[in-house]
């Protein structure tokens, strides 16, 4: 991201100071650089209001689907926990087995492997989201996890949590409470530029609280470790 934001600076100065064949690269790149950020928030907002919505889930689904797909296109690589939320969300509770395996083996007969059709990642990992237990719901035997505290988007960070402004240089300090801004995975460790589904642990729900146990930067997330904690 740094160094995209670099190559833009140059492109801007090269620009200012007259020379021709910069100028139009450098509107072209300037434009389509915050156009798809603000498709992206437009995207995840709507996704986020029709998750909300109260329709049956059959409804619900096809509502998303649209939209969910464009957003795997065009911002899934640069926020791959809403991917994670926004993919169990247009997966049925209970998959038509027989269906998927048809369609598996008639792909594999003609060679290409799997069937994977656009932003429609397999079932099992989008069922794996919608089963994953609340975290610090009573009874679940996990006490701690890991979640993202803030995404990198447009060279600045977005948090997902209220409590503690975040930045590169300030990560909240060991005991301070948050509480959640949007549905977040939680991870049993801390994830890479893509989430390994294996390490999903559970879920947690929008406007919950945590206790920070420890922190960790990234290029993509910020990162903490965290414990359940009461809002009050």
């Amino acid at each position: 991201m740094a160094g995209e934001n670099l190559v833009k600076v140059l492109q801007i100065a090269g620009a200012a100071l007259g020379i021709p064949a910069a100028a139009a690269g450098t509107f072209a790149a300037y434009q389509n650089y915050f156009s798809n950020d603000v498709t992206c928030q437009k995207l995840r907002s709507n996704i986020v209001a029709t998750m909300e919505r109260s329709v049956a889930p059959e409804t619900k689904r096809t509502l998303l689907r649209k939209e969910v797909n464009e957003f795997d296109k065009l911002c899934g690589e640069g926020d791959p926990d809403a991917r994670t939320i926004f993919h169990a969300a247009i997966t049925p509770e209970h998959p038509a087995p027989a269906a998927a395996e048809t369609a598996n083996a008639t792909t594999a007969d003609a060679g290409h492997g799997p069937a994977v059709a656009g932003a429609q990642p397999d079932s099992s990992r989008r069922s794996q989201l919608q089963s994953a237990p609340v975290f610090g719901a009573p009874g679940a035997k996990e006490h701690y996890g890991w979640v993202a505290l803030g995404r990198r988007q447009s060279g600045a960070w977005v948090p997902h949590f209220n409590g503690y402004t975040i930045s590169d240089t300030s990560l909240p300090p060991s005991g301070t409470v948050l509480s959640a801004q949007i549905m977040l995975p939680v991870w049993s460790e801390p994830q890479g530029t893509t989430n390994d589904q294996t390490k999903l642990q559970s879920r947690l729900p929008t406007g919950a609280c945590v206790r920070v146990l420890s922190t960790r930067g990234g290029t993509g997330r910020l990162w903490a470790e965290v414990a359940p904690a009461s809002c009050s």
